[in-house]
C-alpha cells in the first residue's frame, strides 16, 4: 500500500493537470473509456470542413463508427454549429475539453489540443483525425489493421523532404540516448528528413498504450511545447517521441505517403518540386485517405 501510494503521488506530480476536473483516480481514466470511435478537434473557423468531413463518413463512406466533436471552451464552437452537428447527423457528441483538466497548465491551443482530445475521449479505440481530413474508404479499415491491433497504434509517415542534419535531431540526441529499435529505423532518426511523422489521423488504443500518450500530453504541456515546437513542426512528432520516453512500442505505416500535385522549377529547392496533397494507405494500391481536404 505504501508503494502504491508512493506511485500515485509520483504520477500526480508528474501530471498535475489531470486530476481535479473530470478525473480523480487514474482508474476514472480506464473506467470512462469504452468501445470504438472517431475523435475531430474543432473550431468555427473550421466548422464547414468538419460538417463536410462528417457528411462524407455518413453519407457517401456509410460509416457507422461513433463521432465525438471536441472544442475548448464556449467560445470556441458556437451553440449554433453544435446545435447542427448533432441535428444532422447520427451518434454524434460534443465534449468541451475545457472541463476536464487544469487549462493553466497545459494552455490547450492549436495543435496541442490533439493528444488531450484523446486522453478526453470517450471512447477506448480512437481514431483521431483533423477537421480537414478527407477520407475515401471506410476508416474502419484502420482498426482491422494487424499491426495496429498488435501494438495498439497506427501512426502515419510525412513526406520525405530536407534529408541531412538538422536542429531537430541534434536536440532529441541530446537526451534520447537509448532509443527503442522502432525509433532507431525513423528516417527522422538517420537524417533521411526532418519531417517523420504527420498527425492528420493518428489511431490509439487508449487504454493499452495510456503511458505513451501520457508522455505525448506532457511534451505538449504549455511549458514544454514552447521549447518542443522551435525544435519540430508541431505535435506531430510528440507522438512517437512520448511513445519512445515511455518505452511503449509503437507502429509507424511501413508504407511511404503518396503524393499528387502539379510539377513545378523551384529556384528556392533548386530544382523541380511536387505542390500538392499527401496521402496515405495501409495496404498497396488502395488509398485511405487525404491529409487536406478538397
Amino acid at each position: 500500500q505504501e508503494i502504491e501510494k508512493l506511485l500515485a503521488k509520483l504520477h500526480q506530480s508528474l501530471y498535475p493537470w489531470l486530476y481535479g476536473y473530470r478525473y480523480h483516480s487514474f482508474s476514472d481514466i480506464i473506467k470512462s473509456s469504452n468501445g470504438r470511435g472517431i475523435v475531430i478537434c474543432t473550431s468555427d473557423k473550421y466548422f464547414k470542413l468538419v460538417r463536410s468531413h462528417i457528411d462524407i463518413l455518413r453519407h457517401i463512406l456509410n460509416s457507422t463508427l461513433p463521432i465525438e466533436i471536441i472544442y475548448n471552451g464556449e467560445n470556441d464552437l458556437s451553440v449554433k454549429h453544435r446545435e447542427i452537428l448533432v441535428e444532422e447527423f447520427d451518434d454524434v457528441y460534443l465534449t468541451d475539453i475545457s472541463t476536464y483538466f487544469n487549462s493553466t497548465l497545459i494552455g490547450i491551443s492549436g495543435w496541442a489540443i490533439k493528444p488531450f482530445a484523446i486522453l478526453a475521449s470517450r471512447f477506448d479505440e480512437v481514431i483521431l483525425m483533423d477537421a480537414d481530413a478527407l477520407y475515401i474508404r471506410d476508416p474502419m479499415e484502420l482498426f482491422n489493421d494487424k499491426n495496429y491491433q498488435k501494438k495498439g497504434t497506427l501512426f502515419f509517415k510525412d513526406r520525405t523532404i530536407f534529408s541531412g542534419p538538422h536542429e531537430g535531431l541534434v536536440w532529441l540526441k541530446e537526451w534520447m540516448t537509448d532509443p527503442l529499435p522502432e525509433t532507431k529505423e525513423l528516417r527522422f532518426w538517420n537524417e533521411k528528413t526532418c519531417h517523420e511523422m504527420e498527425s492528420s489521423t493518428v489511431v490509439l488504443h487508449k487504454t493499452r498504450t495510456i503511458l505513451g500518450l501520457l508522455n505525448v500530453c506532457k511534451l505538449n504541456e504549455l511549458d514544454f511545447r514552447r521549447i518542443v515546437y522551435q525544435k519540430v513542426y508541431g505535435d506531430k512528432e510528440t507522438f512517437w517521441m512520448g511513445f519512445d520516453m515511455a518505452r511503449q512500442p509503437y507502429y509507424m505505416n511501413s508504407i511511404p505517403s503518396i503524393f499528387i500535385g502539379e510539377i513545378s522549377h523551384s529556384h528556392s529547392l533548386n530544382g523541380i518540386s511536387l505542390c500538392g496533397h499527401t496521402g496515405h494507405m495501409i495496404e498497396k494500391g488502395k488509398i485511405l485517405f487525404w491529409n487536406g481536404h478538397l
